[in-house]
């Protein structure tokens, strides 16, 4: 398992202060359980028979990544808008983070990976420039955690200063108040959610252990939802300007320093927690209110 922090310094762009976006790790996904906030079906129920990617081995892994990289580096410019608008090359990125956080959680040996971006602490955590592998940068995220609190006045000002007309801020801001990114990735999770609290009453029933491999399945599978619901949101938000305004705006909260750190943290403990979680008797209740944000 392992927690991800992304520190992301916007010059220029002022609004209210709040927690940097996280790709969610395993840890931490684990201890959001309740939270609402290529080829894989995102809003359907759990798949018991859709295993969580792993790392064969450190070798095959770098290729991976170098490979997506390179192609990463030939779209040069609009690799960061495909990132977001081409659902392929994002679930292939989320899927060869997933791989690399697993081998971190688990401690496997990654050997020199400084080449696709990652570099040793030498604890156990490694951490990425992104400025300098962009590819691993989930802008989208950033879209999501920082858009909805800006001062939009002062934001749209700054957006027409760089040469956004007027009405296509206005645009942005109309987006961003009329969609909940948050409620579209809950809708999403919820049913993952519950079908999976049904398949551990089924084990529990026939007094067999949850294998540790179907709670990471569920665990990725929800992280998945998520990461495709965020997408879609930022996806949308692009698409209601023009392109030219859509690359102002890509262009602005791309700036500054960014950098994360992808660190490891107890599997084993995790798994028990989201055991512990979906086994109460108003999971269900619980789940949904939140999902909905009617809860915190």
């Amino acid at each position: 398992m392992h927690v991800e922090r992304n520190r992301h310094h916007y010059p220029g762009i002022h609004h209210p202060r709040h927690r940097p976006p996280v790709r969610r790790g395993f840890a931490a996904s684990l201890l959001l359980l309740l939270a609402s906030a290529g080829g894989v079906v995102l809003a359907a129920d759990f798949d018991e028979k859709l295993k969580a990617p792993l790392m064969k081995d450190a070798g095959t892994l770098r290729t991976q990544a170098q490979s997506f990289s390179a192609r990463f580096s030939e779209l040069e410019g609009a690799g960061a808008e495909q990132l977001i608008t081409n659902r392929t090359l994002a679930g292939e990125r989320f899927d060869l983070a997933w791989q690399i956080q697993q081998a971190i959680d688990t401690h496997r040996p990654l050997g020199d990976v400084s080449v696709i971006g990652l570099v040793s602490r030498g604890d156990g955590s490694y951490k990425i420039d992104l400025n300098k592998f962009p590819q691993w940068n989930r802008l989208d995220q950033s879209f999501v955690a920082i858009l909805p609190q800006l001062n939009w006045d002062a934001f749209a000002q700054q957006l027409v200063n760089r040469g956004m007309a007027p009405n296509e801020t206005a645009k942005l801001r109309q987006y961003v108040a009329t969609h909940d990114a948050r409620a579209a990735a809950g809708a999403r999770m919820l049913p993952i959610s519950l079908s999976f609290s049904g398949l551990v009453r089924k084990y529990d029933k026939i007094k067999r252990p949850v294998p540790d491999s179907v709670v990471l399945s569920y665990v990725y599978q929800r992280a998945r939802a998520d990461a495709e619901a965020t997408r879609e949101w930022t996806e949308g938000l692009l698409k209601s300007v023009e392109a030219q305004s859509a690359r102002v705006l890509l262009s602005t909260l791309s700036e500054g320093e960014a950098s994360s750190i992808w660190a490891p943290s107890d599997q084993a403990a995790g798994i028990a927690e989201i055991l512990k979680s979906v086994r109460l008797p108003n999971f269900e209740e619980l789940a949904t209110a939140q999902s909905r944000g009617e809860i915190p």
